[in-house]
Formats: C-alpha cells, structure tokens, sequence
C-alpha cells in the first residue's frame, strides 16, 4: 500500500466534516507540521487533473506525479520508524 506526506497546511483546508464523513483519522509528524495517508484517501481529497496520453501499444501506463513524497514498503518502515514521526515519549 502506497502512502503520501503532505504540509498539514493543505489538510487545514478540508472542512472537518468530510473527513469525519470519509472516517480519516490522518497521521501527523511529531512537530505537526507533517501528515501521511493512504495514497487512495489523498486523492479521494486532493483530486489531481487527469491527463491522457496516446501509448503506443507496447508501452505502458505511467504512474501519476504526485507534489509530495510517495512511500511503501521498507522506505515507509523507515520514515516511520526515524525520529519525525514516532515520538522517543513512552506511555505509561
């Protein structure tokens, strides 16, 4: 599964009730200034414009470009694991 981090900024702008409504309970870094999602819930939010390009028939479909880092598998452990997203703080 693919994820995508974005400027909390941007999910400031989505009216708290569609997220309600969509059951989003977004990540934030440590410092806040940070969120991560599930790639498919971003762009259930941020619909990018769609561009169709003619492909020869031995080519194949190219993935969208994104404006912000896109991660799955280890290179997501990884981010998640390192010191902006998981806090040092234990609960008790």
């Amino acid at each position: 599964m693919k994820y995508i981090t974005f400027p909390t900024a941007n999910l400031n702008e989505i009216p708290q009730e569609v997220l309600d409504e969509l059951h989003l309970v977004p990540r934030k870094s440590v410092d806040g200034t940070q969120v991560i999602m599930k790639l498919n819930h971003y762009e259930m939010l941020f619909p990018q414009p769609v561009t169709l390009e003619l492909l020869d028939e031995e080519e194949t479909p190219q993935e969208p470009n994104y404006p912000y880092p896109v991660y799955e598998g280890e290179e997501l452990n990884t981010l998640l694991s390192g010191p902006d997203w998981s806090s040092s703080d234990s609960a008790l």
